[in-house]
């Protein structure tokens, strides 16, 4: 089970300058009416069928530019292309998520609002996002649909990106927990579940298929850009903007990735807590700047014969080393903790008549 959330500011509510979590306090695109200007005319055939290619397009086909153009050129196109039509599948994907799931009156009557928000996280406010990314992409691929480029439009979208990203990744192990504990422990919930998901407009696929469509969404955009770097002349403007758009992408991976150890961390944090019991001066234990490097048993040597050996266990942290006594049920007893700059160890110049490992004096 995941251990409660501890009463310390939420990762993504830190205001810290330069932080993972800045981006939040960016405002989310508003759309006229909450709804995406519907495709145009030229569009409808590519938005419908993502295995479309560019050369395809009738307007394309036709169009005597064609021909001006090198191989080199028609396939950076369609690469484009691929931007725009896998952003077109994604957001018809998001639609089904959050209008068939997410906003299910049956599934909603039995879940709690926690559950609810580790299971779903900002999946409405990805799809909001996602509807006017897509939305200029259509705009500028109507603009000119033989010479149309993205990367200037990805890479103004990189910060709103950012601001539901990275909490929605961040999220992944309490949004797999739950979904779990929901599927073993609520009946109710799994049969409501495997009911939504035979519906016509899941296209069989199940729920688990539509959660994890934001972690590999960012994931192609990037592998897309990298594509479009390549095949863009270096030193023209287009390549400048794959350039920028590529490096805020990566930023951003990065920093979901950091933002995931953090949270990780945090948990263990959090579990390691509920262990221990303190016979010194409590420390506590939950600190977002704190995490655990290592953590195992050690065996202090005795002075003289008479006085036995006592097993000891260490907590290393990168601020603190705990001394504790195991206990029954994984739980331990604190004797005592320092702080690592007042620690050092030495070398024992002791000859040892054992083999066994970890020792201490």
């Amino acid at each position: 089970p995941l251990p409660p959330l501890p009463s310390q500011p939420h990762l993504h509510s830190l205001s810290h300058t330069g932080s993972v979590t800045s981006a939040k306090n960016l405002p989310l695109p508003e759309l006229p009416n909450t709804e995406r200007r519907p495709s145009s005319p030229r569009l409808s055939i590519s938005l419908s069928q993502s295995s479309l290619l560019w050369r395809e397009l009738e307007d394309v086909r036709y169009s005597p530019d064609l021909e001006l153009l090198t191989e080199d050129q028609r396939r950076l196109q369609e690469v484009r292309f691929e931007v725009v039509t896998s952003e077109a599948s994604y957001c018809r994907s998001l639609d089904i998520v959050v209008d068939h799931f997410v906003k299910s009156k049956q599934l909603g009557q039995l879940l709690t609002t926690q559950d609810k928000n580790w299971l779903f996280s900002r999946l409405a406010d990805v799809r909001t996002i996602s509807r006017r990314f897509l939305s200029m992409l259509e705009q500028r691929m109507e603009s000119d649909i033989m010479r149309f480029t993205v990367c200037d439009i990805i890479a103004e979208h990189c910060p709103r990106f950012r601001c539901v990203y990275v909490p929605y990744l961040t999220n992944q192990s309490y949004q797999d927990a739950t979904y779990q504990k929901l599927m073993n422990g609520n009946p109710g919930f799994k049969q409501v579940v495997e009911t939504l998901e035979k519906s016509q407009v899941c296209e069989r696929l199940p729920l688990r298929s539509f959660l994890v469509l934001p972690f590999q969404r960012i994931t192609r955009i990037k592998l897309l850009v990298q594509n479009i770097v390549k095949r863009t002349t270096p030193g023209t403007e287009e390549a400048t903007h794959a350039i920028r758009a590529l490096k805020l992408l990566e930023k951003m991976i990065r920093e979901s990735n950091e933002s995931i150890s953090q949270m990780k961390n945090l948990e263990s944090l959090v579990a390691l807590n509920s262990k221990v019991n303190f016979e010194c001066k409590t420390l506590p234990l939950v600190s977002q700047s704190r995490r655990l490097v290592r953590e195992g048993a050690i065996t202090k040597l005795s002075n003289s014969l008479k006085e036995p050996e006592k097993s000891i266990y260490l907590h290393l942290f990168n601020d603190y080393l705990l001394f504790s006594v195991p206990k029954e049920g994984g739980r331990f007893t604190v004797i005592n903790h320092y702080p690592v700059t007042e620690l050092c160890a030495e070398d024992c110049p002791v000859k040892l008549d054992t083999l066994q490992k970890n020792l201490f004096r």
